[in-house]
């Protein structure tokens, strides 16, 4: 009745207008800080903001659908740059880590989700259209349907609403993200493990490694160049360093088991080769000063 008497709908404040223009709203004085109790952006929302990170006012996106974990603990550094919502929202938290790897959780609040796997297996697209070559391996569902035989003859008068199935015949999209690709991995052809080449095979003599990496990198370095050992191949090959010729094996002598003809990164002895015999190398090398 107060509505019909006596409106009010024409009458606006000064305040509303102040709120709506974001009159008196300073900048921030440093960017990145934590916004999270202010308000939204009108600007933003429209694409005429022009205060970008220094805005007092939340920038939301509606891109963002899963909240910032670092912002859940107070450790997100991106503020309004972030791909991830910095609010809390139940149904839209991220995943948990234990209930995706181990199918338990043993934290009675939880606040992440607990989503259910055979819920994130979705149909398989071959098996639909009449035949999956993957069969019971596929990693994606199969779902026995009645084929509607009016449709596969040309014309369904029920049209979507019919109870049978309505194949398509069009060819599914090839999934170029596929998780159960295999990478190529390097094969040792000396020993047969994966992971390394037969240059760098710690099952071969020290010495025959040493040369075969001498011969390897001889093929890819000009010539006159001095060859080099894995350790002093420069990390960056448009900026190679300049290093002198290396001393022959004979004249090197290990730290790890005092014993001559290889480096300390090649030795096959151990970390504590030196408590069996650790007057070994010093004898060696006394007796070489006497003898000079």
């Amino acid at each position: 009745m107060e509505a019909l008497i006596a409106p009010v709908s024409h009458l606006r404040f000064d305040i509303e207008s102040a709120l709506e223009q974001q009159t008196g709203a300073q900048p921030l004085p440093f960017a990145g800080m934590d916004k999270s109790t202010a308000g939204v952006c009108v600007f933003y929302s429209i694409g005429s903001c022009d205060k970008s990170q220094y805005c007092p006012f939340r920038h939301v996106r509606g891109d963002r659908t899963v909240v910032c974990k670092h912002w859940l603990r107070g450790l997100c550094k991106k503020g309004d740059q972030c791909e991830f919502l910095h609010e809390y929202d139940m149904t839209k938290m991220p995943e948990c880590y234990f209930f995706a790897r181990f199918n338990a959780c043993h934290n009675k609040e939880c606040p992440f989700l607990h989503i259910d796997p055979e819920s994130k297996i979705r149909d398989c697209p071959w098996y639909d259209r009449g035949f999956c070559r993957h069969g019971a391996a596929c990693r994606h569902r199969h779902v026995r349907r009645v084929l509607c035989m009016d449709y596969v003859a040309g014309f369904c008068a029920n049209g979507s609403g019919c109870k049978f199935v309505h194949p398509r015949f069009e060819l599914p999209q090839l999934d170029k993200n596929v998780e159960g690709v295999a990478k190529p991995r390097l094969v040792c052809h000396h020993c047969g493990e994966l992971g390394h080449k037969i240059t760098h095979c710690f099952k071969l003599a020290p010495e025959i490694r040493v040369q075969m990496q001498y011969s390897e990198h001889a093929r890819f370095t000009p010539s006159g160049a001095p060859p080099a050992t894995e350790s002093q191949t420069p990390s960056n090959p448009a900026f190679p360093k300049e290093r002198g010729p290396l001393r022959p094996l004979e004249e090197v002598t290990c730290y790890k088991c005092h014993a001559k003809g290889h480096y300390a990164n090649r030795c096959t002895k151990g970390n504590l080769a030196f408590l069996s015999n650790p007057m070994v190398g010093i004898r060696q090398d006394v007796q070489e000063n006497v003898q000079s």
